[in-house]
């Protein structure tokens, strides 16, 4: 016979049914011993390409062949995995050891997404070819989505629908990210594909994921194996049992991904619950010891100061805007960064019904008011127009710009381009400063409250309780992010780091133009003053001025303590 005829489509790597071999005892042996053992098969014969050094021998880490034993031994085995713990190449054997060496079987791999699955896919035929052609039965089908061998096994993926496998004689079931695929999809999905396969007796189903929360199957099928309810075996892979993952390792990852809590979702194997609040009990209670009545309240009480400006102290503010009517609400939330150590909430605006083009006003002015520090503003739907118009109709000149694509940072257009990638990163420095380091108090009870009610979504993002407000929340957030590393960089110098490599000391540019505090708030009333004193327009609040000259000369300031005024700071 011609030699391509010995081959699918004349790849010397496809043998195709019947092809003829001069059979050694070694052959032989190999052929049985892999066959018997999945370990054997896995160990001797598992192939990779490395990009280096070419086709060589994989070398199996100790957990993963604890995992390939437990799935030889049991029918349903529920695997919790850390990121980056070579669960693909799990898969790719257990498929090719199965569809190699019985008859009759049909793999079923699948995975949320079709690039995943395709992805497995392409690993799983690469590793096929890889194969010494005496071990492989030969090809009778070699798509790009299935194939068939002449012991008629055969390999085949989809992506989660309710009618994947229906209809089908699926033996093995593989499924990969399962607690990823959403509850309304997997359910189906169980629903047609479980009967069939638990139907038979000889079936198995393996199923492997990083956690993703508590409500989802992964998890009911992985805390049931754990307890012994369900008939599973479960498995998991911690990060630490990878070669060369030390606790180096883990503080560099938590820099690179942001929070502690972040890396022990991702490499922890942690289930962190769905709808959980962004506050643990303690640390609300932490928090709660600095709540504080206002030392002002202005603008029928939407303002509140919870101190006065010091031109002496580094200011930051956050802005989340709303469409205002009646609904969401407009929020300004002003913070002393001049101490990492002690971050305070010194002011906040909050205002349901202010329409974008007046908010932009009285942004204008708080900002002035604590000396015109660096302003954090969404710029989405409406915050876009706050953006622009009070960079070009009031020429303030410090709106962080800021966006992430891809993992990178862009500072492209005035304000925040929030997405998802942004809100992520958004997310987890916020949970830094306030979970980890503790480091922020919160004057507001009413950002307190919402703080309280703000909390983790299925699919991983935050937001407010139905029926609750968390524009407050989102004010601060984006105040925070201008302690994320390279935006802090950009707007301040930054003279020491934490152990995360997080700004612990900084101070002003010192090619900054100074902030000058201005009162432009004499049409409000104080309502706390006027209260307390039972009059009806009381409209003084303290007047803020830019700094004496270099001969220490103000003439309207001196003018005014000459008169009674109080000067301060």
């Amino acid at each position: 016979m011609p030699y391509e005829e010995n081959y699918y489509l004349g790849n010397k790597n496809l043998p195709k049914p019947d092809t003829q071999f001069d059979w050694t005892p070694e052959m032989l042996n190999h052929l049985e011993k892999s066959r018997d053992d999945i370990l054997y098969f896995a160990q001797e014969f598992f192939y990779i390409i490395n990009l280096d050094r070419g086709k060589q021998l994989i070398k199996l880490h100790a957990c993963q062949l604890r995992v390939l034993k437990t799935l030889d031994e049991e029918r349903f085995v529920s695997l919790l995995a850390s990121r980056q713990s070579g669960k693909t190449t799990l898969m790719t054997i257990y498929a090719l050891w199965i569809a190699c060496f019985n008859k009759d079987k049909r793999v079923l791999v699948v995975a949320n997404k079709e690039k995943t699955a395709i992805n497995i896919f392409r690993r799983i035929r690469t590793a096929y070819e890889m194969l010494p052609n005496y071990l492989k039965p030969g090809v009778k089908e070699y798509g790009k989505t299935s194939i068939t061998l002449e012991n008629d096994s055969s390999i085949g993926i989809s992506t989660t629908s309710s009618d994947a496998g229906r209809g089908d004689s699926v033996n093995v079931l593989i499924l990969d990210e399962l607690a990823f695929i959403p509850n309304n999809i997997v359910e189906k999905f169980w629903k047609s594909v479980y009967p069939i396969i638990s139907s038979s007796k000889q079936s198995k189903i393996f199923v492997a994921s990083t956690p993703n929360g508590t409500k989802n199957l992964f998890y009911e099928l992985y805390s049931g194996a754990k307890e012994g309810k369900n008939g599973w075996a479960a498995q998991r892979i911690d990060w630490w049992e990878i070669p060369g993952r030390d606790e180096e390792w883990k503080q560099d990852t938590i820099r690179e991904i942001g929070s502690e809590e972040t890396f022990n979702q991702e490499f922890g194997n942690e289930f962190i619950e769905v709808g959980e609040s962004t506050l643990s009990d303690k640390l609300y209670e932490h928090l709660k010891s600095n709540i504080a009545p206002p030392l002002h309240v202005f603008d029928d009480g939407a303002y509140k100061m919870w101190e006065n400006p010091n031109k002496a102290s580094i200011y930051v503010a956050g802005v989340d805007v709303a469409e205002g009517v009646g609904q969401n609400a407009s929020s300004i939330e002003v913070f002393d960064i001049t101490d990492l150590s002690n971050i305070r909430q010194v002011a906040e605006y909050c205002n349901s019904n202010i329409n974008p083009y007046t908010f932009t006003q009285k942004v204008n002015q708080i900002c002035k008011h604590w000396g015109s520090p660096p302003v954090l503003i969404e710029r989405n739907n409406h915050g876009g127009g706050v953006c622009d118009n009070l960079k070009n109709e009031y020429h303030y000149n410090k709106i962080v710009t800021y966006t992430v694509k891809a993992g990178k940072m862009f500072f492209d257009r005035p304000g925040i381009h929030s997405h998802t990638n942004t809100k992520y990163k958004c997310m987890t420095n916020m949970r830094y400063w306030l979970n980890e380091t503790m480091r922020v108090k919160i004057k507001s009870i009413d950002l307190l409250n919402e703080l309280k009610n703000f909390t983790r979504n299925k699919n991983g993002t935050w937001s407010a309780r139905s029926g609750e407000m968390d524009d407050r929340v989102m004010a601060m957030a984006w105040c925070l992010i201008v302690l994320d590393r390279e935006v802090c960089e950009k707007y301040f110098e930054v003279l020491e780091f934490d152990k995360n490599q997080k700004p612990f000391k900084i101070k002003k540019l010192s090619y900054s133009q100074p902030g000058e505090f201005v009162d432009d708030f004499g049409i409000l009333t104080n309502k706390k003053i006027a209260e307390k004193d039972g009059e009806e327009d009381y409209n003084e609040m303290p007047s803020f001025f830019a700094s004496r000259g270099a001969d220490n000369n103000n003439p309207e300031m001196d003018d005014l303590i000459s008169q009674g005024w109080e000067h301060w700071g």
